[in-house]
């Protein structure tokens, strides 16, 4: 009778002790969304002394420590919550902090991990492509964007990555229709202005440039205060020859504090009209 008191005891004990690490959790959860991150840290914490097996606590530490920029200890926190309990969430967000470190191969496999446990994982081809962007393996990151617009054909972001990387593997005619689906599909799209922005570029790079131009004469009636609109409305013209022309967009872009942009690239392009200008 004892010895079943005693175990009875036990049972019951370390069911308390779970039961209090996971309000302990719970609290934490609470404070994160209230945006304090050292209480949160502190209630998942204590979780973890209480319940070392506790798999969502470490998760949630690593969440905070992610936030908070110290990125090897939210890796350390996701590993050890995914090896007490497999979690694709757990190892997505590895994979994001890996993004975040720049250590782009680690993040690509557990992207692939988890393409390979559940294939459907929202935006995960997306992901995966933009990890392999990000080592320049353009071949590998177009056929994912493309396998990304198989799985959500109406995906904004995915086409339009798309279309930059067949640009990058020169496969411009590609790109065009592309564009032309994105233009036909995304209408109402925020920045439209940058999609005939970039087509403009397309155009130009074809010796397209009256097309180019009526491109860049659209991205400006959207946003008429748009910096690289002008400075690409500039080159375009240098390029036809239009001096005065050429120079009066110049001018307006450099009003626009063009080269503060952080998409500003001092290219060839620039420094002709820039030499022709001066």
């Amino acid at each position: 009778m004892k010895t079943t008191l005693t175990a009875l005891f036990l049972l019951v004990a370390l069911s308390f002790q779970a039961q209090t690490s996971a309000e302990l959790n719970t609290k934490g959860i609470e404070w994160a969304q209230k945006g304090d991150l050292k209480t949160a840290f502190d209630f998942f914490n204590r979780a973890i002394v209480l319940d070392p097996n506790f798999s969502s606590a470490y998760s949630n530490r690593g969440h905070v420590y992610r936030q908070q920029g110290q990125f090897e200890l939210a890796v350390s926190d996701y590993t050890q919550s995914y090896a007490l309990y497999p979690n694709i969430q757990v190892l997505y967000a590895r994979a994001n902090t890996y993004m975040d470190m720049e250590q782009y191969e680690k993040a690509q496999a557990d992207y692939t991990a988890i393409i390979n446990l559940e294939p459907t994982f929202s935006d995960i081809y997306f992901d995966r492509a933009y990890s392999y962007i990000m080592q320049k393996k353009y071949q590998e990151a177009m056929r994912d964007m493309e396998k990304q617009l198989e799985l959500t054909p109406k995906d904004f972001k995915s086409l339009a990555n798309l279309i930059n990387l067949k640009k990058q593997l020169d496969l411009k005619e590609e790109a065009l229709a592309d564009y032309k689906r994105l233009l036909k599909d995304f209408p109402d799209a925020e920045d439209l202005h940058i999609v005939y922005n970039n087509r403009a570029n397309l155009y130009s790079d074809l010796k397209q440039f009256d097309k180019a131009l009526a491109d860049i004469n659209k991205a400006l009636e959207i946003k008429p205060d748009y910096d690289l609109g002008y400075l690409n409305r500039a080159e375009i013209y240098q390029k036809m020859g239009n001096k005065a022309k050429a120079c009066e967009n110049f001018k307006k872009a450099q009003e626009l504090k063009v080269e503060t942009n952080r998409h500003f690239q001092a290219d060839e392009d620039y420094l002709a009209v820039k030499k022709l200008c001066n």
